[in-house]
């Protein structure tokens, strides 16, 4: 083999392992973190020793803690990271 199908090989090989090892770090511990909604109501999850309930257009849209943990609430919160926006105030 001349050089060039080496290399070619040993990149495929590399991008094949690289995509089995993100597979395999998404994969772990008893979480489920499933990517779906249930439309036009609720739904209810529980694993473990957890439990979770969620409706659409919840009352409570925030950053709710208790104990050691973080949940953002509302129309199904990416994350509990909020960030506040401050706008500089100008006067003519």
């Amino acid at each position: 083999m001349n050089t060039k199908k080496w290399l070619s090989l040993t990149l495929a090989l590399m991008a094949g392992l690289l995509v089995v090892s993100v597979a395999l770090a998404q994969s772990g511990g008893g979480y489920d973190l499933a990517w779906w909604t249930a439309d036009g109501g609720g739904g209810a999850a529980s694993g473990g020793g957890y439990a979770l309930n969620g409706t659409i257009g919840q009352p409570d849209a925030g950053t709710l803690t208790g104990g050691g943990y973080t949940l953002a609430g509302g129309f199904w919160g990416g994350g509990a990271n909020q960030r506040q926006l401050y706008l500089p105030l100008i006067l003519r």
